[in-house]
């Protein structure tokens, strides 16, 4: 039983969040063959302004 553990800024939206899990576990299926009832994935997000990437604060480059 596969676990996923999605770390990401906050916002996006519920539709956003939901394809992106099903597309997850629809990855997970097709390349390891688990079934898609056995995988298990979640999203964690976190504050822009508690992440940097390449240097720069996120929620500063969101501006």
């Amino acid at each position: 039983m596969p676990f996923i553990h999605i770390t990401m800024a906050t916002g996006r939206t519920p539709e956003q969040k939901r394809a992106l899990l099903a597309a997850v576990a629809d990855a997970v299926h097709e390349t390891t063959g688990t079934p898609r009832e056995s995988v298990r994935a979640w999203i964690t997000e976190v504050d822009p302004s508690a992440v940097i990437a390449g240097g720069v604060i996120l929620s500063d480059r969101r501006k």
